[in-house]
């Protein structure tokens, strides 16, 4: 089993990273979702908690689903492009270790979405959304690096491949995520007056595949007995709750909050060790949760109809969610430097994270609505978080947004678009999981001052949906 599964502590961390930021679930606004569910609130990079008016907001604030007249189907598709580069390099006095990889991807995330509201009573209102906060596939393909131990490919893998293959002590690494949370809504919103309150329930289900293979430095030939393939349980569902409230104080401005549930998805499943090989096949079972932190938003709205304006303040309080992670194995096959062990710890070093977000509604005439936004986000993760397989994703700190609807007969088409501008290259630190697990030279020789790593993303999103308005 010491050559048949992971080298050291450190390739379970592989596994988180692949599993957060592999894939597409890990987009714009906050850090872990889509800018928005619908295209309205795209265009408006993500405003919206007090402005309100759309069917979608039994997911985001219910209260303002009293602002919304009559019943009203909305469904649409979104979709971003996660423009990853990647980039790393080992020195080292001796050249048959030395490496270099520069990988860029493009990973696309998709993210449907369907509501309905109804109103009940004169002051209650219904609404109920199916919807994908994120998800996508992704990971790295065919990297170059040293093998684990720092042996020959042969030594290492206890494998006979010929001449230069087999003497070799570097390998490439291959690792593929697929990933997606879907989230069921339910709410209701009740109106006092100018004051209104809503509550839903959230029904959260997550799904994950994801496979590591190592090859020979060719990339051509698949080492036997190296990798390791996991698949979640069917059962992974979680529930979740978000309670919101808003106040007109005038028709031209109102404040609202909501807060979001922290919601633990259980993704439990089972790892396939050593594939591709009989003599190091085995299946073991794997407790583990997901974390999706909670989070609170303070909302404005202000302006004429014809113009208005959303300005949101929000906080999503990763940090104590996701600093560190565990899976816990149900047989003890993971090796460490201290010996095998079935629990695994991966530290994230994920960070709390504050947003301000403003968009701009103007109605310029009876069937054109124009829309405009900017978002700013504190730096979730910086070099103490960075792995291999995170690429920039949580670079990101500013995103632009337009938007427009078009009106006609009892339907409104919307479409919108963002963008984040990648400000800059996060350069990994040193000390993390990923750089010791890849700082590898010589046995018995870690050289970490000889790997470094870095990496940069930036992120257009696309957005079309529509509304019907029922008499």
């Amino acid at each position: 089993m010491q050559r048949g599964f992971v080298r050291n502590r450190y390739s379970v961390f592989i596994i988180f990273l692949l599993f957060l930021f592999g894939s597409g679930e890990v987009l714009a606004v906050d850090g872990l979702y889509f800018n928005a569910i619908n295209s309205r609130y795209l265009g408006l990079a993500g405003a919206g908690y007090a402005l309100g008016g759309s069917p979608v907001d039994v997911a985001l604030n219910p209260a303002n689903l009293s602002l919304v007249k009559g019943k009203k189907l909305e469904f649409g598709l979104g979709a971003s492009i996660i423009q990853n580069r990647y980039r790393d390099r080992f020195q080292d006095p001796n050249p048959e270790l030395v490496y270099e990889n520069d990988k860029s991807t493009n990973v696309v995330g998709p993210g449907p979405y369907i509501a309905f509201k109804l109103p009940v009573t004169e002051t209650i209102n219904y609404g109920v959304t199916f919807y994908v906060p994120g998800g996508a596939s992704g990971g790295v393909d065919k990297i170059t690096r040293n093998t684990p131990t720092g042996e020959s490919v042969n030594q290492w893998a206890d494998i006979n491949l010929p001449g230069p293959l087999g003497n070799s002590k570097q390998i490439k690494e291959s690792n593929s995520n697929t990933f997606a949370v879907f989230k069921l809504v339910n709410g209701l919103s009740v109106k006092f007056g100018n004051l209104s309150l809503g509550g839903s329930v959230e029904l959260a289900y997550g799904t994950q595949k994801l496979n590591q293979k190592y090859y020979d430095v060719t990339g051509n030939i698949e080492i036997p007995g190296q990798g390791y393939y996991y698949e979640s349980s069917k059962n992974a569902f979680a529930l979740g709750g978000i309670l919101g409230a808003n106040y007109s104080f005038s028709d031209s401005f109102r404040i609202a909050y909501a807060y979001q549930s922290h919601v633990g998805i259980p993704l439990n499943g089972g790892y396939t060790v050593g594939t591709n090989d009989p003599n190091y096949y085995r299946k073991t079972g794997v407790s583990y949760t997901f974390d999706l932190p909670e989070k609170h938003v303070l909302g404005l709205a202000f302006g004429p109809e014809n113009l208005k304006f959303a300005l949101d303040f929000v906080y999503t309080n990763y940090g104590s969610y996701l600093r560190k992670a565990n899976q816990t194995l149900e047989d003890p096959w993971l090796p460490t430097p201290l010996g095998k062990t079935g629990s695994a710890d991966a530290h994230l070093n994920f960070r709390d994270q504050w947003a301000v977000i403003l968009g701009v509604e103007y109605k310029a005439s009876p069937s054109w609505i124009l829309r405009g936004g900017y978002s700013y986000n504190s730096p979730l993760v910086k070099s103490n978080a960075l792995g291999g397989t995170t690429g920039g994703f949580f670079s990101l700190t500013d995103v632009v947004s337009a938007g427009l609807s078009y009106l006609f007969d009892s339907w409104s088409l919307d479409l919108a678009v963002s963008y984040n501008i990648p400000r800059k290259t996060i350069e990994g630190g040193k000390g993390t999981d990923w750089d010791l697990s890849h700082a590898v030279g010589s046995v018995g020789n870690a050289n970490l001052t000889g790997y470094s790593y870095n990496a940069r993303a930036a992120i257009p999103s696309f957005s079309i949906g529509a509304v019907k308005t029922f008499d």
